[in-house]
């Protein structure tokens, strides 16, 4: 296999955007995210969840940072994503559960299907489709080659880093963007109360050429470090953000995914 490196890095997570998430942070959400500041086509917000957003935005601050990536051709290039298919904000839901209580505040099935239903808007599960992060990126930036969307729970974004190095080592692509996004932020009760996080992180990849910073190659490396001590539960992206963060601070970690060992050099 040829050797890999990476050509950018789009890190958003609750320490920051970029260099400024590398170290620090606590659960919540991203610090000063404004989605308008990173997709392109602004009217495909409104068919955004949070988590979508997150990662088209990823995806975009990768891709700046990748000097001519445009001048590989769209069937060349690759995109491997790690998502949990969530649907659409919680909070569009209240107006229906209220709307579906009893006098008592329990929730009546039948007031629901006749008062509360009608209530959610018609696109509140199409909005967090799994594979929305991949559609819009893939749509906005001409991405025409291999790719797959993994909805594999918290190895999600692990596989598709894993599967991204490989379409480019095993010559299947020429330019791979690679990574996770995913939004837990309001979502504490499902988790048992643990503390959440949002966040994304995605790569971009092509054969190393001397030119880029890192360089990533078979073997166990130094182990990642637990995001999640700092910034709370991330589902998916865990594993991209913990090393897109150490990338960012120097560091050269290592990490294991789909049965592959890799390290970053």
């Amino acid at each position: 296999m040829k050797a890999v490196g990476v050509a950018g890095i789009g890190l958003f997570c609750p320490a920051g955007i970029g260099a400024d998430g590398a170290t620090g942070g606590r659960p919540g959400e991203v610090p000063g995210f404004r989605a308008r500041a990173y997709v392109k086509e602004r009217k495909n917000l409104k068919l955004m969840s949070r988590a979508v957003k997150l990662g088209v935005s990823g995806i975009a601050v990768a891709l700046s940072e990748a000097e001519g990536w445009e001048e590989v051709p769209p069937e060349r290039r690759g995109m491997f994503v790690g998502s949990t298919p969530i649907g659409g904000e919680m909070a569009d839901l209240v107006p229906a559960l209220d709307a579906s209580m009893d006098a008592d505040g329990v929730l009546d099935l039948g007031l629901f299907a006749r008062e509360g239903y009608p209530l959610i808007h018609p696109l509140w599960l199409v909005k967090g489709l799994s594979n929305n992060v991949l559609g819009f990126a893939s749509a906005s930036y001409d991405f025409q080659g291999v790719n797959a969307n993994y909805c594999d729970g918290d190895a999600s974004g692990g596989h598709a880093l894993v599967e991204g190095w490989a379409a480019v080592a095993e010559g299947r692509a020429d330019l791979v963007v690679c990574g996770a996004a995913d939004s837990w932020v309001g979502l504490e009760s499902l988790l048992g109360g643990v503390k959440a996080g949002e966040a994304a992180a995605f790569f971009v990849l092509c054969l190393a050429d001397g030119h880029q910073r890192w360089v990533i190659e078979p073997g166990e490396g130094e182990p990642l470090a637990d995001e999640r001590r700092e910034l709370g539960y991330l589902g998916c992206s865990e594993t991209a953000v913990g090393l897109a963060r150490a990338l960012l601070r120097g560091e050269l970690p290592g990490f294991s995914a789909a049965g592959q060992h890799l390290r970053f050099v």
